[in-house]
């Protein structure tokens, strides 16, 4: 599958279906997933993996009581390592912690459908609840949780056209040349205009061979 495939048919599941993921298949994700971009290249994620059935039950309670989540057989809980991010970046470091973290997010979920997964981005959820679960220090502090397992299911989701959330230079301003997509509409304008100009150039010549014959 190509990485636009990927990123084309990635839907959010709250279905699964009761079969169990291959661990060395998760392995292989995780392994390309850790290359994600990371503020001064700090890695500050740290990735647990949930297949106990009494673990998961316990993160869907403490997401808010998502029950669903339970259907996954594999929930895994993106921590960010608080102490290396702020030697780093003091203040900063809460904010590019996060970030950090779902650049790897997005990695594994790109991966996961490429491997013929199904997945779901969890991020409500009671932190203190869930760091008890997986029983992390208080240096790692869970921001991101995804559900990763098999599904039949065929959610749905739509997307805002690109000229309602893209702007040139000034926040609202209208992005000049984006008139040029899609494809068939630019097309479509171009020979318009040819044709005009064509229509245009006839005529000239027209007016042209008919002041001479006089």
């Amino acid at each position: 599958m190509e990485l636009k495939d990927a990123i084309l048919t990635r839907r959010s599941y709250t279905k699964y279906l009761d079969k169990k993921v291959d661990l060395k298949l998760i392995a292989d994700i995780l392994n390309t997933a850790i290359y994600a971009p990371s503020s001064g290249n700090m890695q500050n994620w740290y990735i647990v993996l949930v297949d106990d059935d009494d673990k998961r039950e316990k993160i869907a309670n403490a997401s808010l009581k998502q029950l669903w989540m339970y259907q996954a057989p594999i929930h895994i809980v993106i921590c960010d390592k608080k102490p290396d991010m702020r030697r780093m970046y003091g203040k900063k470091a809460e904010e590019f912690g996060i970030q950090n973290c779902s650049a790897l997010a997005q990695n594994i979920l790109l991966l996961a459908t490429e491997a013929g997964l199904a997945s779901c981005w969890v991020g409500s959820f009671d932190k203190e609840a869930v760091s008890r679960i997986i029983g992390a220090s208080p240096n790692e502090e869970p921001q991101i949780i995804i559900t990763l397992g098999y599904s039949n299911d065929n959610p749905r989701s739509t997307r805002y056209e690109l000229d309602k959330v893209c702007c040139f230079n000034n926040c609202g301003a209208k992005i000049k040349g984006f008139d040029l997509f899609p494809l068939e509409k630019y097309t479509t304008k171009m020979e318009k205009k040819m044709k005009k100009e064509s229509k245009n150039l006839f005529e000239r010549i027209k007016g042209l061979f008919g002041r001479s014959e006089k």
